[in-house]
């Protein structure tokens, strides 16, 4: 445990910066007699820490001194062999050779570690692309973002909403997010309310001269998790109990889209199952349900049943 705390400690120190011992204290849940214990552990173990007084006082590191690879734990070392997804290095301008960056991780790594990490390499691919791609040129729009999210500073963008309308605002980048293969940016608009911009539908990006303040509370990975909850929530749904035959029942699984649960753990004769359905909107269900013709039949809400054959009798009465 003690081990454990100093490591975390020189990890905390190496970002360069003095902190005090209340603010180590309560960042690794201990007490401020405790922290001095170890920082003078630390400092019997030839680590060159030591401490600043006065109001902004605290403690850090010799400049530039800085831990060695092979003090991490093998499973962390590990973890720096994951494989990168190339694509979202390409879209970041970042065209490095995956191979190269390997081989020198590596040569930081002492035996048997550096066998383990690179048969990970080679056993390992991360794929974030779809099986077909959209070629989408992101090239001169990602640089701007970057260097806006970056230097804080704020963009001017035309932007290109899903119903096809467009409009030009200016926002206030705070960081790029991949989700799968898509990119998006988060940001404050003009009234510094948090939006999030799917980056390919920015049909131009300008950089403006105008700096901002990021909000000193503001940390990306927890407002991306908080903001997608907040879009599942809020999400339309229509909801549809249906019999399912077992080849319509495949299918579904298959993709895995509308299901919200898969099945009543109610075989029908023939093989035929309870299922209900989800899906945004009336109409997207009328349209994947008479896309199954005979293979999946309306339980509720009843008057669904009405809408879908009304439909196919105009199906019918169109190619007459």
């Amino acid at each position: 445990m003690k081990a454990e705390r100093m490591m975390k400690i020189l990890i905390l120190l190496q970002y360069g910066k003095t902190i005090s011992t209340p603010t180590l204290a309560k960042e690794l849940e201990v007490s401020e007699r405790t922290i001095h214990r170890d920082m003078e552990s630390l400092h019997a173990a030839g680590i060159p820490v030591f401490s600043e007084r006065g109001k902004s006082g605290g403690w850090r590191l010799v400049d530039d001194w800085k831990q060695k690879l092979s003090w991490l734990k093998d499973h962390e070392v590990l973890t720096l062999f994951l494989p990168h997804a190339e694509k979202l290095l390409s879209d970041l301008n970042m065209d490095a050779s995956i191979a190269d960056l390997g081989d020198k991780l590596a040569l930081s790594l002492p035996e048997p570690s550096r066998e383990r990490a690179l048969n990970l390499w080679e056993r390992v691919y991360i794929d974030m692309g779809t099986w077909r791609d959209k070629k989408i040129d992101l090239t001169s729009v990602m640089g701007v973002l970057q260097e806006a999210v970056m230097n804080n500073k704020q963009v001017s963008i035309h932007y290109e909403k899903a119903n096809g309308t467009s409009k030009e605002i200016s926002i206030k980048p705070l960081g790029l997010v991949a989700k799968g293969s898509t990119w998006y940016i988060a940001a404050q608009n003009e009234n510094d309310d948090f939006r999030n911009y799917k980056v390919e539908r920015i049909v131009k990006a300008v950089l403006l001269d105008e700096h901002f303040d990021r909000p000193s509370d503001f940390k990306l990975a927890d407002y991306w998790e908080g903001s997608k909850q907040d879009f599942v929530q809020n999400l339309p749904e229509f909801n549809v109990k249906v019999n399912a035959s077992p080849s319509a029942r495949e299918r579904i699984m298959f993709t895995g889209r509308f299901v919200q649960t898969s099945e009543f753990d109610k075989l029908k004769q023939k093989g035929w199952t309870e299922m209900e359905l989800i899906f945004p909107t009336e109409e997207e269900a009328v349209n994947f349900l008479l896309g199954f013709g005979d293979q999946l039949k309306v339980k509720s809400p009843t008057y669904l049943i009405d809408e879908i054959t009304e439909r196919a009798r105009k199906v019918i009465r169109f190619y007459q």
